[in-house]
């Protein structure tokens, strides 16, 4: 049986509010005692799981020097759902929103897209195996819990899901910074919006693949947005019609 050590307050909050995975161990900072701390040692009792109380230096190694909050919260790896089981979902919901990620590295950038998608209704991000970031304890930290409520799928090539994406019927939007301005765009669905690296972009080829690009009108000041960000701005145009 495998697990994974996860850490933050809102990871542990969403992790057990969720109930999409078996949790084995609670642990809280001795030196830690607040109202939230409190409600989340109640609700693990609730699911027959005794809070453990350990030295926050104990704790810092264990979460390898990520700010645990203190709190840390082992778990079984979430149930992974695979491209054919999202495409059947997607059949019988066409009016959907996924994302891919096309040389996303940064675990940070990783956790805020996750993020933006959970709040803007964006059900399935594709992650290819190669050249990405994992779905790691600092990126879960940094979707603040997030992940509980969207699927990461990994794939093997992303240029070959694309294709098979739109033998199924989705429409490929590419966000980079020369295409259709965001506004502007009527999004048609399913859809799949493909976020780039911040510094290359998505590649050529991955271009080729794209049904629409579009791009976010900026005002001068800064030549790009964070990849987040601009994540967050893609999904709330992509969402309206949701």
């Amino acid at each position: 049986m495998s697990s994974e050590f996860l850490y933050g307050i809102n990871t542990a909050e969403e992790i057990i509010t969720a109930d999409r995975r078996r949790i084995l161990r609670l642990v809280i900072s001795s030196r830690e005692k607040n109202q939230r701390i409190n409600k989340l040692a109640a609700a693990a009792r609730g699911l027959g799981i005794r809070p453990e109380f350990m030295d926050p230096k104990k704790m810092d190694r264990i979460a390898g020097g990520g700010n645990h909050q203190g709190i840390i919260i082992e778990a079984e790896p979430p149930a992974k759902l695979t491209l054919e089981e999202a495409l059947a979902r997607a059949d019988q919901n066409r009016h959907v929103v996924w994302a891919a990620l096309d040389g996303i590295t940064d675990p940070m950038n990783l956790g805020a897209i996750i993020r933006s998608a959970a709040c803007f209704g964006v059900s399935v991000i594709l992650l290819p195996e190669r050249r990405s970031a994992k779905l790691s304890a600092a990126a879960q930290k940094a979707a603040s819990g997030a992940a509980e409520h969207v699927d990461v799928i990994e794939i093997t090539n992303l240029n070959q899901t694309m294709l098979k994406l739109k033998e199924k019927g989705f429409w490929i939007y590419g966000l980079d910074m020369d295409g259709q301005p965001l506004p502007n765009v009527d999004f048609s669905y399913p859809a799949l919006i493909t976020v780039g690296s911040e510094g290359n972009g998505i590649r050529e080829k991955t271009v080729s693949h794209c049904d629409v690009i579009v791009s976010i009108p900026q005002k001068g000041g800064v030549q790009s947005l964070n990849a987040g960000i601009a994540s967050a701005i893609a999904f709330y145009e992509a969402s309206k019609k949701i």
